[in-house]
């Protein structure tokens, strides 16, 4: 049996729900929750351990057009993390049609690194809807896997873990797997 190890980076717009998926994804509430936008505002990162994989996850802030120096960090932080991926996970709310910053849209469409978009809070519209934004997302970023999901209820999360084991480099744990 293989062992598969990588880093894995949420990225995505202010309130998209990085925060809530990475929380479901590690099992842990490591990063905060909350309809205030902008509340990452560095890189919060958790490692989950399996028998074959190792996933180093790393939420990021919301991508916007920086507006002021803060902006200007913290869209520094989504930047290197597209530079230091295995895989991209970005998460996008069904509804929303672009990513808030231009230059990051531009890295995403001519990277090599595996894009998987998870299109979150289906479970708020019919799937009319969720085919609709669909199709939009893998014209937009057609390299992109497009997987919808409601990270708040866990709804199909299971189903995007195991397409980001997938993705990840064959490779021993990058930190040591403890008990």
């Amino acid at each position: 049996m293989s062992h598969r190890s990588g880093f894995v980076n949420l990225i995505g717009n202010p309130n998209a729900g990085k925060s809530t998926l990475m929380n479901q994804l590690v099992g842990e509430r490591l990063s905060i929750i909350t309809s205030k936008a902008q509340t990452t505002r560095h890189r919060i990162k958790g490692i989950v351990n399996g028998e074959d994989f190792q996933i180093v996850y790393s939420d990021t802030p919301g991508i916007v057009d920086p507006a002021y120096k803060m902006h200007e960090g913290m869209m520094q932080f989504v930047e290197t993390s597209l530079s230091d991926a295995d895989v991209i996970l970005m998460v996008i709310e069904v509804g929303e049609k672009a990513i808030k910053n231009e230059k990051i849209f531009e890295r995403l469409q001519k990277t090599s690194v595996p894009i998987l978009i998870a299109l979150n809070k289906m479970d708020l519209v019919n799937a009319e809807k969720v085919r609709e934004f669909k199709e939009h997302w893998e014209k937009l970023l057609p390299q992109a896997e497009v997987i919808p999901i409601s990270a708040l209820k866990g709804k199909r999360v299971e189903m995007l873990l195991k397409r980001l084991k997938r993705h990840l480099p064959e490779s021993p744990p990058i930190f040591p797997k403890t008990n």
